[in-house]
């Protein structure tokens, strides 16, 4: 009996070659680096240039697509400043890629499967400058340890289709400027808070939105298994299905807004022991809170201020009109707020809450 045996030709899309790697010419004047025989079995260290020369004319590299894929000789990458997209499959299947990777800040996208099966990736880093990260493009990186980030506003933004997609959830623990991130505080830049954004970050023991973030992701802190305390700032409103799913240590929630965020389904804090749940929020909120799930199932305690302090005239902003405010509640002009004009706590309002308040907008306080 005769074997035929059949071999896989390789077929490529390209403009030029410069030092043996293929490039194609983009409409903006750019040029992507995409694959050849060269780069399917190149070894060792790799250097993606800032520009390339092709018909008398110097190219920025701007991208990459397709270009290492399943290549398993490459050991490092060192990326040209003007990458901004890692495209579709890139380094798919670079099982050679050991240790840390550095994704450079300016990349602004990274595409589908572009990291799949690059299973002996213990870490990567992951620039501010990020702000899609396309599907399976994490996949099977299980040897991930951890995420390094710069920016923690611009992680939480990010949205991820499924948890694959996501290095955090094989890595399982994110470090902000080298600090491994357990007591999160997501600054007021950041307006919501993706999908699948800390799902199963197990370090996370503590989380507090600030005040910019409306919406809370599908799923974002799933199996965050010791997840303890959580703060919703006052203006999230929205909080979309099994975001809380499986946090099954969480036992106590600061609820800002006056008006109870609305649960997308009845998922969102599925395995939370909802009975044992402590919900503090706003004075004067209480029976809001009481008419909707699963919040009447949870301990409510009605003890937040919902006032910045030293805000005495309730403008959200603290300045010179707010101590014209408070000295005229001292002289009885208006009438006397005392959880706003109490500036300094001490459940007395007198002049010493003017001296109070004119620290705080002074910076002196």
């Amino acid at each position: 009996m005769l074997l035929a045996c059949a071999q896989v030709a390789w077929s490529y899309d390209y403009d030029f070659e410069y030092d043996n790697f293929a490039y194609k010419v983009n409409e903006d004047g750019t040029v992507t680096m995409v694959a050849n025989d060269y780069s399917r079995t190149v070894s060792g260290h790799v250097v993606i240039p800032d520009q390339v020369l092709y018909q008398g004319r110097y190219y920025k590299v701007s991208a990459l697509d397709d270009t290492f894929y399943d290549n398993a000789n490459i050991t490092s990458v060192t990326f040209g400043k003007n990458v901004k997209i890692i495209g579709d499959h890139s380094f798919y299947w670079c099982s050679g890629l050991t240790g840390m990777f550095t994704i450079p800040e300016g990349v602004t996208r990274i595409g589908n499967s572009a990291f799949s099966h690059c299973d002996a990736l213990t870490g990567v880093s992951i620039p501010k400058s990020l702000t899609s990260i396309g599907e399976y493009a994490f996949n099977e990186c299980e040897a991930l340890t951890a995420v390094y980030i710069t920016d923690i506003a611009a992680w939480s933004i990010l949205s991820f289709h499924q948890y694959w997609d996501s290095p955090l959830s094989y890595a399982h623990h994110l470090y902000l400027n080298g600090t491994e991130v357990q007591n999160l505080e997501i600054p007021d830049e950041a307006t919501s808070i993706g999908d699948f954004a800390f799902y199963e970050c197990t370090s996370l023991q503590s989380m507090n939105t600030g005040n910019g973030v409306d919406t809370i992701g599908w799923r974002s802190f799933l199996d965050c298994t010791n997840l303890r305390c959580v703060t919703f700032g006052k203006n999230v409103k929205y909080i979309k299905d099994d975001a809380f799913y499986g946090c099954s240590a969480l036992s106590e929630i600061f609820s800002h807004p006056v008006d109870p965020p609305a649960l997308e389904g009845n998922g969102v804090f599925d395995d939370v022991d909802i009975y044992s749940l402590t919900v503090h929020v706003p004075k004067g909120s209480k029976d809001k809170y009481n008419q909707y799930y699963p919040w009447y199932w949870c301990n409510i305690v009605e003890d937040l201020v919902t006032t910045t302090p030293g805000d005495v005239n309730g403008d959200g902003k603290v300045n010179v009109s707010d101590v014209t405010a408070l000295v005229n509640m001292i002289l009885g002009v208006i009438p006397k707020d005392e959880d706003s004009a109490d500036v300094n706590g001490d459940g007395r309002v007198n002049v010493s809450d003017v001296t109070a308040l004119i620290n705080i907008i002074l910076g002196t306080h």
